[in-house]
């Protein structure tokens, strides 16, 4: 019995010839050196495995997208050690983990592998890295493997590409990774064969596992689906000289194609060697695999020997020797005869490798070694490896072989073997059984092989199947497993001897995911290694903790019938076992007592032994192959004997199994006729002259010991139970031998032939149709060791036909001979489909031969749709929808046509390849002005990095604000004339005229901020450590993008520029003003009237030497650059500071503030004529007038350092006649003016930093009005001051201080109103330190005032980067105090606020922070909190100022763990194979994920969890494997990283949910409606999403209040049911409180509050709203509370308001009074209608927002008709949108672009006069939160749904009554009608057409639900079919109780519609959570 395995071991040994052998149960190899599958050393007990001690031990899963073809390889180092698993990955990652328990010991990645989008083949998908399986050296540790990668700019420009795909081939150490030697260069090696061929990495594919010989490694190449030019190469690589020592081509010579295009598909030779991932066989100095698809053949029809030396070995099995110092040489091949066939359909004959089998068992006359080798063209060829046959070397040049199984079943992989128990070799199909065969012999001796059984269970139906592989217990008989990895079922395991029956018994093992594509397990010690397909490698095996060692196998030998043996069974304890309990056996002839066992403990080390007989003494041979126990035959026997132990100890296993074996002998001739069934399956009539015969062989054996004699022979066509059976005897008159109808035989033994014991004959036998049809015939063979038969079955039919179409966008079929998909043009973000169809219009089933289909943006939506193999029934049709999914990108982008192809080929001989182009055009969305052509000025450039040194990459800021868009940026951007435009932060406009350099350029997910004013467009990003991300657009007219354009400087045409010559002077650069007075002091001509330009100052200035001109508008001219004044070091003018655009000519830059673009005299250019020509002087003597009207003298004051001094108001009066009365009338309204350099005027509140008092006298020059008056000088102002005790008519305002001080330098101001300056803080890690609220006043005149007013309500409030304001309740996580003490120079924030330069704002990354102190008042500023108690039963009232404890510095995130209505129950893992939470996902965009806004999209599921910050997830149940993760911190449990949405929580982690669960408690709270009371505080919540409390009143205070002056701590609670709430300032929500009170009069209620309380009685005819207005001060309280009632339509819509503020004087109380108003109701987002939410007013678009179903009314439009109209049956829609006041429509999204957010809305409805019902282009948006989806009935009454079914081809699939109904139809109404006509089933089809029937038409079986979606005419919210599909019922009377209900009730649906919530209009978050807490109290309700 162990032969075999010391074969092997010889075998492996003389291949690899090294010091050491490798461990005894390792798999160094894929499988065994031969590929013969049969693996004896493992210690694959099946005693073991079929039982509980077998199971799953371990699983790891790798990377995302990380897929592992190549097959584990378990090793044992020479060192010692545990065993180790090595495995290497597409990523071209290799790893090594402990093989006993997974524990990781090394990784490495060792090169970026190759992507596959580059190449278009899906074979394998995402990366392609280390494919082939690597050899382990076990000499030397080494492990061998072929890396596919790239070299940039190897072959073309750029990092990837193809063409720069290249192969290394490496050496790597298994105990540590590291090379060896560095990785080899395979790229551009020669063929030894084929010189001009050479290698190219980036078109072929290294699939085979690699085989070693001696010191070279070779490895089989092949290509990626047929594509570019390559041909097959077998690659051998030199260990010890590391380089490569020889290249064999598989195609060669003059006939084959040779042209170095390398992407020309079929350029090479083709001739690939795939072999589905199999190893090269070698045994020994030899190498034998199979190629696919050739090009070339030289072979045409004239008989070849294998010696020929065929240079065309496409679709051939080659041997090669292998030679001196590694070289390939060919020896022989054999070829098919109809190879060019294979060619044609693609059938490739290598997609099955070579198995070269044991040569001690398969051998027989004339063959001593035999090989194996199968195909997609579904026969297995059985060859002599010797000889492999050459080509048409058999009788009438067929194949000259040994054996042709014809299966017409295609195989990928190649057979497995098992040399025991006679032989017997394995093979699976795609989607059938796996087929066993067994090895007999003709009557000469010839080996054949007979088909004896097969498994119950089919293959996977799509490509992937693995390849069989047999273990055996230590190489003994009856221990043989046949083991099987399946895409679909995972790994299965059979005994590998079939049964009497011909059936494989099937062994339960653990369940494991779909394996990976062409995989077989990799042994170990025990233990198995697989992977799936997510990229996981499973570990199963026995567990280690066993309570016994015994004997196991136990081998009885050879036992007679009539005879028994015992044999002795011999155990020791490995631990102390306290008694065992029970011993079992699997077959009842073996005998075994458990009284022989020790009956009481056994003791750690205790020896015991026991007696086991097999007894056949009374036992009879029976030859009944169908029988149960008792069926008794000859042959080896195997079973388990188990022993149940109690043990002592815990953690061992309770059970321990040993395998019995023996042989059973027959002394009496024994008849066995194999296999039981002989199917010759179908045979194809194409020429009724010549019809094809089928041989197949069967085998007569005998086990028995005696001989036996063949006494007769006869067939039937009877079936065997019919009770008349008419039998033909055989007739052997003449040959053939007539076997049955179509069925006979050449050689069958005469009668009287004797078989002695233990002899086979085989049979051949023919099946020869005559005629398409069904033939069988039961075949009996007589004997004096019984009799037997065997069924004769096959078919004969015409040949499948093929029809192929492609589907229209409208749902037709394109004629059969076009080839183009054409997509059309679809919009970005959207998923377009087509369909191709393949239909059989022949008469035998047709197979896919070929099937690559497309990938990327074209896909097919079933990636197992039109696969290879598949089977396409006879007037049957196979589909495969083509998705073209788009990716949403930016507007403004040009059109892009994406074109791919999926190639297809069949068996149908006229069929051909197909290979259908599939072309479409996405064009994007167009913003944005619009040039003459019409198309948009700007367009997309890309998403920038902004971290320019120095400033920001587009440098002229816009606007900051919440109505931000690129379409009002761009806009803005083109008025300015500006090239680019760009958004930033959602609320930031930039514009500029310097290309941004691509050196800033970055991936475009990192721009995914959603605009401010358009959710739906992106505005730049922030990523957490690398601040803020830009989204640019160009001008295409005026720049082009260039790859090479690294630092920002590429040209730009049409944009601002810096004139190098203007007439006769020369530009000089960019000046700074002069240190004291101008730069030019010569002149300053006044501005023109349209403007300054440079011409004009150079007109003005001729004479001069120089001229400059500076701030847009300004000209100078001198003849002298005074003190000070110098060229600036850079040209570029967003850094050199002169890029202000000139006032009379936006095309040319005219300076700057404080700097001047200089031109200078060229003498040598003509003077242009018209102009002047010498410069003169001003004369005069002025005084300055003390006071100017209410103006007095302040003094000489100089310029500022940046800017003006006086920036409030520029140049309001003419600079020509300025005088300094005329400069104080235009700046009224200021608190200063100055006039400077004759005739310029400036007016402002403050001064500008650096504007101090001249002590050089400079303002010397007079007015240009008035020579009497001095108006300034250059850089100095003659300054007067707004008198504060004078009035004067027409001031505009008054300055905030009531007195103004001599303006001093810039100061950190404290405190800023009632704020307290906190420090500078940096801005946090992920987003903005303060993310409450952003930018809410204008940049570009931001003081600290402005910005603390606008942040009321907040806690904090920090400005930054001199012109940025935002608000906040806590600093983000990663937000701390700067460095740098509170000096602005070291802390960084130093730069002014544009508004004051005398206050400091911030500065890059830094913000002035302020906290607000409500200790401190101020006439201007909102109190932050008061806190008002009345009692309810003494009347009393108290107010004061509540005290605030300060906010600490901000520790970081948190986990969340009181969410309102929610339990958190911990950290858990994800899924096993699923999401944890699968009903919902990401409901939410990544950005704005937060536990709160997760909770709100969740609302309806009982659980809700975040992870991976960004992803959120709904369920009603946690799946399985998904579980809670031990720890206590988030480092322990990995649910540590920080939302997207709040910076100040977790949202989870890889693979790790924050997981929150529905609280029932607070469920039913919300549900029952009582009053509640809540505590108001005046601290804000922390979170954007945060909920405002809802408050309940039900009593109103009378009685007079007493006043008490006292502090009131900032917790202090409400004692009355009228309760004080903060309302969240960053969500601005309301709070919103309803009466109890239900009388039919309105109510009014009053409260006391921070927050708002509205009362709204239940009358239907009447509105109450309710405001309260709290007004505090030191000693007394005021309140007023007005009442106003407004009649509605039959329904309420509540809302309501406050205002709080804060005064120093004392007001008086005023009593609440009552007022009717019938105002038109405006409502906001979040509003409530009934069940309708309003979401707020959208753009109308063309097609509409809104297009399901429409009306209009004139005279009766409501609110209520139009909901009522939509949400009706028949129309069962989730929005209702209301338009233009008479207009309403229905829909469940709003399309085309449509968004709320919108004004507009304010036309009153026609019916209504109190409601707005949209506007003009726009539409009053409602949603239905009650909607409810349409759904699939279940169930009506007795019928039950069946699924969707289609119409047959012919006739109707219900052929009873029948009717339509076009207006009314429903599920409910067709089976009322089916029931009353008595039918058996109901069917609905065209949502409009009912039909009823007792049968269905035969052969219909169920599609696809999916496609039975037309809504019934009578019901939306039903389905009633398809066109030609149909929603069926049948008649179930058990589908109902004994009460009358149904047991199978139909499922309530949820409203899937939600609310928007997304966009700053959204409705309001505690409406959203209300509606959510009503869903989950619904829910619960149901449940329980």
């Amino acid at each position: 019995m162990l032969q075999s395995l010391t074969r092997l071991v010889a075998l492996a040994a003389a291949i690899v010839p090294r010091v050491r052998a490798a461990g005894s149960t390792d798999s160094y190899t894929d499988a065994d050196p031969a590929q013969a599958g049969y693996l004896p050393n493992h210690n694959m007990d099946p005693a073991v495995v079929d039982s509980t001690e077998f199971g799953l031990l371990w699983s790891i899963r790798y990377n995302a997208q990380e897929q592992l073809y190549a097959k584990p390889l378990v090793y044992t180092p020479n060192a010692g050690g545990p065993q180790i698993v090595f495995i290497a990955s597409s990523q071209n990652w290799i790893r090594t983990v402990n093989a006993k328990d997974g524990t990781p010991i090394n990784a490495r990645q060792v090169h970026t592998p190759f992507l596959q989008a580059e190449i278009g083949c899906n074979d394998i998908p995402n990366t392609i890295g280390i494919i082939g399986t690597p050899v382990i050296d076990p000499a030397t540790d080494i492990a061998y493997f072929f890396a596919k990668t790239y070299i940039p700019n190897f072959r073309t420009a750029g990092n990837t590409g193809v063409y720069n795909g290249v192969y290394y081939f490496h050496g790597v150490n298994v105990n540590t990774l590291q090379d060896v030697f560095p990785p080899v260069l395979i790229d551009g090696s020669q063929s030894d064969n084929a010189p001009a061929k050479y290698f190219i990495g980036g078109v072929i594919l290294q699939r085979p596992s690699l085989t070693q010989i001696g010191s070279v490694v070779y490895g089989g190449f092949g290509g990626h689906c047929d594509l570019f030019n390559y041909t097959g190469l077998v690659i051998g690589v030199d260990i010890n000289q590391k380089k490569v020592v020889t290249n064999f081509a598989t195609e060669s010579g003059p006939l084959v194609p040779q042209t170095n295009v390398w992407n020309q598909n079929g350029g090479g030779g083709e001739g690939g060697i795939w072999m589905s991932g199999m190893a090269l066989a070698s045994d020994g100095n030899r190498l034998f695999w199979v190629s696919g698809n050739g090009v070339g053949h030289e072979n045409q029809g004239v008989p070849a020997s294998g010696s020929s030396g065929c240079k065309t070995l496409g679709e051939a099995a080659v041997n090669l020797a292998v030679g001196a110092g590694g070289k390939l040489s060919l020896t022989d091949y054999f070829q098919p005869y109809d190879y060019q066939g294979l060619d044609g359909g693609d059938q490739d004959f290598g997609s099955g490798g070579v198995a070269l089998l044991d040569p001690g068992t398969f051998k027989g006359t004339g063959v001593t070694k035999m090989a194996v080798t199968s195909g997609k063209n579904g026969k297995i060829y059985i060859l002599n490896a010797n000889n492999l046959g050459g080509y048409k070397l058999g009788p009438g040049q067929t194949d000259g072989v040994l054996q042709t199984i014809v299966t017409n079943k295609a195989v990928f992989g190649g057979v497995g073997s098992y040399p025991l128990e006679g032989g017997y070799i394995y093979s699976t199909p795609v989607g059938y059984p796996t087929y066993v065969y067994k090895l007999g012999f003709s009557g000469s001796g010839v080996p054949v092989f007979s088909q004896v059984g097969r498994t119950p269970e089919n293959s996977a139906g799509r490509v992937g199947v693995g390849i069989p592989v047999i273990t055996t217990y230590q190489g003994r008989e009856g221990t043989a497993i046949l083991w099987m990895c399946d895409p679909d079922a995972g790994l299965r395991a059979w005994y590998a001897v079939p049964g009497g029956d011909g059936l494989l018994k099937r062994i339960n093992i653990p369940q494991v995911n779909g394996l990976n594509k062409f995989q077989r397990p990799a042994f170990g010690d025990s233990r198995l290694y697989v992977t799936d397909a997510q990229g996981t490698l499973y570990c199963l095996g026995s567990p280690v903790n066993l309570p016994l060692n015994c004997t196991s196998p136990v081998n009885f030998g050879s036992v007679a019938l009539g005879n028994s043996s015992t044999q002795t069974v011999s155990c020791k304890a490995n631990i102390p076992i306290t008694r065992i309990s029970d011993v079992t056996v699997g077959d009842a002839h073996f005998e075994v007592s458990i009284s022989d066992l020790p009956q009481g403990a056994i003791a750690k080390g205790a020896t015991f032994s026991f007696p086991v007989k097999w007894n056949l003494e009374t036992t009879t041979v029976s030859n009944a192959p169908n029988a149960s126990y008792g069926n008794t035959a000859p042959g080896i026997k195997s079973t388990a004997l188990t022993l149940q132990t109690v043990n002592g100890i815990d953690g061992y296993s309770s059970k321990f199994p040993i395998s019995l074996t023996g042989t059973e002998v027959s002394q009496k001739p024994f008849l066995v006729l194999a296999p039981t069934t002989v199917d010759y399956s179908g045979v194809v009539i194409t020429d009724p002259a010549n019809i094809p015969t089928v041989s197949l062989p069967f085998v007569i054996s005998n086990p028995g010991v005696g001989s036996l004699t063949i006494t007769g022979y006869a067939f039937t066509a009877d079936q065997l139970d019919d009770p008349n059976v008419a039998y033909t005897n055989v007739s052997f008159a003449q040959q053939p031998y007539v076997l049955g109808d179509g069925f006979s035989s050449n050689n069958l033994p005469a009668v009287g032939t004797v078989i002695p014991g233990g002899g086979a004959i085989s049979v051949d036998s023919m099946f020869h149709p005559t005629a398409v049809g069904t033939y069988n015939s039961y075949f009996f063979v007589f004997s004096n060791g019984g009799k037997a038969f065997t069924i004769l079955e096959g078919s004969a039919s015409t040949a499948p036909i093929a029809n192929f179409s492609i589907s229209t966008s409208e749902g037709g079929w394109l004629p059969e001979q076009n080839l183009v998909m054409d997509f059309g043009k679809v919009a970005p973000g959207t998923t377009s489909s087509r369909q191709i169809r393949i239909c059989n219009e022949g008469g035998s089933v047709l197979q896919i031969s070929k099937s690559k289909p497309p990938s990327g943006v074209f896909r097919p939506e079933d990636p197992n749709a039109l696969h290879e193999s598949q089977n396409i029934p006879v007037n049957d049709c196979a589909y495969a929808t083509v998705l073209f999914v788009t990716n949403a990108e930016q507007p403004n982008l040009p059109d892009q046509t994406f074109t791919n192809s999926w190639t297809l080929n069949t068996d149908d001989i006229n069929f051909g390849v197909h290979e259908v182009q599939i072309t479409g055009t996405v064009v994007s969305r167009k913003i944005g002005p619009t040039n003459s052509t019409g198309q948009p000025v700007y367009q997309y450039l890309g998403c920038y990095h902004e971290i320019k040194p120095g400033g920001r990459l587009l440098p002229n800021q816009q606007y900051a604000d919440a109505k931000n868009t690129n379409d009002r940026c761009q806009t803005s951007c083109n008025t300015g004339k500006y090239v680019f435009s760009g958004t930033e932060y959602q609320t930031e406009c930039y514009c500029g005229n310097t290309p941004p350099a691509n050196l800033y350029k970055s991936d475009e997910i990192l721009c995914n901020y959603a605009c401010s004013g358009d959710q739906s467009e992106t505005c730049g990003g922030v990523q957490v450590g690398a601040g803020g991300y830009i989204s640019i657009y160009y001008d295409p007219t005026r720049f082009t993008p260039s790859l090479n354009d690294t630092t920002g400087t590429g040209p730009v045409s049409g944009a601002p520029q810096t004139v190098k010559q203007v007439g006769n002077y020369n530009y000089l650069g960019c000046y700074s003003e002069a240190t004291q007075g101008r730069a030019l002091s010569g002149k300053a001509p006044p501005v023109p009237g349209t403007g300054t330009t440079l011409e004009s100052c150079q007109t003005a200035c001729q004479g001069y030497k120089y001229f400059g001109v500076e701030f847009a508008n300004e000209c100078y001219c001198g003849n002298t650059i005074n003190a000070g004044s110098v060229a600036q070091a850079s040209d570029n003018v967003d850094t050199n500071g002169c890029s202000m655009l000139c006032g009379g000519n936006q095309t040319e830059y005219c300076g700057g503030a404080n700097r001047l673009d200089m031109y200078q005299l060229n003498a040598s250019l003509p003077v242009p004529t018209g102009t002047p020509t010498t410069p003169t002087t001003p004369t005069g003597g002025p005084t300055n007038a003390p006071t100017i009207g209410a103006w007095s003298y302040l003094g000489c004051y100089t310029e500022a350092t940046n800017g003006r001094a006086l920036s409030g108001k520029l140049n309001p009066v003419p600079g020509a006649t300025l005088t300094n009365e005329a400069c104080a009338a235009g700046c009224q309204g200021y608190t200063y003016f100055g006039t400077e350099f004759s005739g310029e005027c400036y007016c402002g509140n403050t001064f500008g930093a650096g504007a101090v008092l001249a002590t050089d006298g400079g303002c010397t020059m007079t007015c240009n009005g008035n020579a009497t008056e001095y108006c300034g000088g250059p850089n100095r102002l003659t300054t007067y001051k707004l008198n504060s005790t004078s009035t004067t008519t027409g001031t505009l305002s008054t300055s905030p201080s009531a007195t103004a001080t001599t303006p001093a330098g810039p100061a950190i101001k404290n405190p800023v109103g009632t704020w307290s300056y906190y420090g500078c803080m940096t801005e946090a890690t992920n987003g903005r330190a303060l993310n409450g609220l952003q930018n809410p006043v204008g940049g570009a005149t931001l003081t600290l005032e402005k910005c603390a007013t606008a942040c009321t309500g907040y806690t904090y409030f920090g400005t930054e980067y001199s012109g940025e304001c935002y608000c906040g309740n806590t600093f983000n996580a990663g937000s701390v105090l700067a460095a740098g003490g509170s000096d602005p120079n070291a802390n960084g924030c130093s730069m002014l606020c544009n508004g004051d330069k005398l206050e400091y704002c911030g500065g890059p990354n830094r913000l002035s922070a302020y906290k607000t102190n409500s200790t401190l008042t101020s006439s201007s500023s909102s109190s932050m909190s008061s806190t008002s108690t009345t009692g309810a039963a003494t009347g009393t009232s108290t107010s004061g100022t509540t005290s605030s404890t300060p906010t600490p510095t901000p520790t970081g995130p948190i986990t969340v763990q009181n969410l309102a209505g929610y339990t958190y129950l911990g950290c858990y893992s994800e899924a096993t194979n699923n999401r944890a939470l699968s009903d919902l996902q990401n409901p939410i965009a990544a950005a704005k994920v937060s536990v709160e806004s997760c909770s709100v999209a969740c609302s309806r599921y009982t659980y809700f969890g975040v992870e991976y910050s960004g992803e959120c997830y709904c369920g009603n149940t946690i799946n399985a494997g998904s579980a809670k993760v031990a720890g206590t911190t988030e480092a322990q449990t990995n649910c540590n990283m920080v939302c997207n949405g709040n910076a100040t929580e977790y949202c989870g982690g890889p693979n790790r949910l924050n997981m929150y669960q529905v609280s029932a408690a607070s469920i039913v709270k919300a549900a029952s409606g009582s009053s509640t009371t809540t505590s108001a505080t005046s601290s804000v919540s922390t979170t954007s999403a945060s909920l405002a409390s809802t408050s309940s009143s039900s009593t109103t205070t009378k009685s007079s209040t007493t006043s008490t002056s006292g502090t009131t701590s900032s917790s202090a609670t409400s004692s009355s049911t009228t309760s004080s709430s903060t309302t969240s300032a960053s969500s601005s929500i309301a709070t919103t409180s309803s009466s109890s009170s239900t009388s039919p009069t309105s109510t009014s209620t009053s409260s006391t509050s921070t927050s708002t309380s509205s009362g709204t009685t239940t009358s239907p005819t009447s509105t109450t709203t309710s405001s309260s207005s709290s007004t505090t001060s030191g000693s007394s309280t005021t309140t007023t509370s007005t009442s106003s009632s407004t009649t509605t339509s039959q329904s309420s819509i509540t809302t309501s308001s406050s205002s709080s503020t804060t005064s120093s004087s004392t007001s008086t109380s005023k009593t609440s009074t009552s007022t009717t108003s019938s105002a038109t109701y405006l409502p906001t987002a979040g509003a409530r209608l009934n069940d309708w939410s309003y979401l707020g007013c959208a753009n109308e678009t063309t097609p509409r927002a809104l297009s399901s179903a429409s009306y209009s009314s004139s005279t009766a439009m409501t609110l209520e008709s139009c909901m009522s109209y939509c949400s009706s049956t028949t129309n069962n829609y989730a929005l209702a949108g209301l338009e233009n006041g008479q207009e309403c429509y229905c829909g469940n999204g709003l399309q085309n672009y449509a968004a709320v957010g919108y004004t507009g809305c304010n036309k009153p409805c026609t019916g209504n006069k109190t409601e707005i019902c949209g506007g003009s282009s726009r539409i009053s948006v409602w949603n239905y939160t009650q909607y409810i989806p349409p759904t699939t009935v279940r169930q009506v009454g007795t019928y039950l749904s069946q699924g969707c079914y289609p119409e047959p081809s012919a006739g109707r699939l219900l052929s009873g009554a029948s009717y339509t109904n076009k207006t009314g139809m429903t599920v409910e109404s067709c089976v009322n009608y089916c029931s009353a006509a008595g039918a058996t089933y109901a069917g609905l089809e065209f949502g409009q057409e009912c039909y009823c029937g007792n049968a269905l038409a035969s052969g219909v079986t169920a599609t696809d639900q999916s496609k039975c979606n037309m809504l019934c005419k009578g019901n939306n919210k039903e389905f009633c079919g398809a066109s030609r599909l149909l929603n069926l019922y049948k008649n179930t009377p058990s589908s109902v109780n004994s009460d009358g209900s149904a047991t199978t009730a139909n499922t309530a649906n949820e409203a899937v519609i939600q609310p928007n919530t997304t966009t700053s209009y959204a409705k309001r978050d505690e409406d959203v959570l209300g509606e959510g807490m009503e869903r989950m109290r619904l829910r619960w309700e149901r449940s329980n």
